[in-house]
């Protein structure tokens, strides 16, 4: 039996059972922090949308002693912490020796190539059965409050709002990017701190959407997202419908070149790398006396980020961290 974040899944016999009758395939990547985004793009661009991200870095012993990552979590009294992430994703059916593995495998281990620790890159596959899969892992996944008025609500759950609350619908099967992670929930509360009412947004990178659904929530007229991953853009843009934010969200396939205009706030919850790539492009796009908000970078490269954000003229007036990984706000 396996306990999963998700939900129990269970091993079993395939005798009579059709190729996707209640059988699905378990891929895990054991990775590096870097690779995190990475990989769960390469999921994403499988068709993998929902994913199960185990980073030991960012359980926390909450006060009731119950061991959580995020919101979604296992009830444990103990975790054997391991200096890698594992990533897991579910394909119907058995795919255990199909050529899909071997493609995974091969853009996994080509993440080296572009300068990205993606530590042993090691994969692996397991065949699961289980009828109640799911719904199961819905038990594991709450409503949750992020900052003072940012709430993350799964659909199938009511939630009465506090007054100035911001009531946001994500389910965690729909893509990467619910609030759970240390660099989405720390671009989010810098959001909260910097967003007004009728200003314009840039969500670069954008994921699930997240970031942008909280920038319209929070009184952004215009937020314009992109991604270069075509199915982060299908699931930002049904993320925008699911919260009737369509007519202020517009989701572009691409990269940040892709705007044209000027925003007040733009956002990138990314890599390290990227960060320093975009800068000059934020920079153009940026109002004089914007802010930039930069997510996904790893401690021990800040220096680094530091160093191109001065060089690209741009201030850096607040750090924020949690575990290993930074949020900077520059101004411009």
């Amino acid at each position: 039996m396996l306990s999963t974040a998700w939900g129990v899944k269970k091993e079993g016999s395939l005798k009579g059972l059709m190729a996707t009758d209640g059988v699905w395939t378990k891929i895990t990547v054991t990775t590096g922090h870097e690779a995190v985004e990475a990989v769960t793009g390469i999921f994403m661009s499988f068709g993998i949308n929902g994913v199960e991200i185990l980073d030991p870095k960012d359980w926390e012993k909450a006060a009731d002693g119950v061991w959580r990552y995020g919101e979604i979590f296992p009830e444990r009294a103990s975790w054997d912490l391991k200096p890698q992430i594992e990533i897991a994703g579910y394909m119907a059916g058995d795919h255990r020796d199909a050529q899909i593995i071997d493609e995974i495998k091969k853009q996994v281990e080509s993440l080296k190539k572009l300068g990205l620790d993606s530590g042993p890159a090691l994969i692996q596959t397991m065949l699961v059965v289980d009828s109640d899969w799911a719904d199961g892992w819905k038990a594991f996944y709450h409503t949750q409050k992020i900052g003072q008025r940012i709430v993350i609500r799964p659909s199938w759950e009511s939630y009465v709002p506090e007054k100035d609350d911001i009531v946001l619908t994500m389910d965690p099967g729909m893509a990467f990017g619910t609030g759970e992670h240390a660099t989405t929930r720390l671009c989010l509360l810098q959001l909260e701190k910097l967003v007004k009412k009728g200003q314009t947004v840039f969500d670069v990178g954008c994921g699930s959407g997240i970031l942008s659904l909280a920038a319209a929530g929070l009184g952004a007229a215009k937020v314009q997202a992109c991604d270069v991953d075509p199915v982060a853009v299908r699931v930002a843009r049904e993320n925008a419908e699911l919260n009737g934010l369509e007519d202020t969200i517009t989701v572009h396939p691409g990269p940040i070149e892709m705007f044209r205009d000027q925003a007040d706030v733009i956002v990138a919850n990314i890599i390290a790398d990227v960060i320093i790539e975009i800068l000059p492009a934020v920079v153009q796009r940026l109002e004089t006396g914007g802010y930039f908000v930069a997510g996904g970078i790893v401690s021990e490269h800040e220096d680094r980020v530091l160093s191109a954000h001065a060089n690209a003229g741009l201030k850096v007036i607040h750090r924020e961290a949690a575990h290993d990984w930074l949020c900077l706000v520059s101004e411009l």
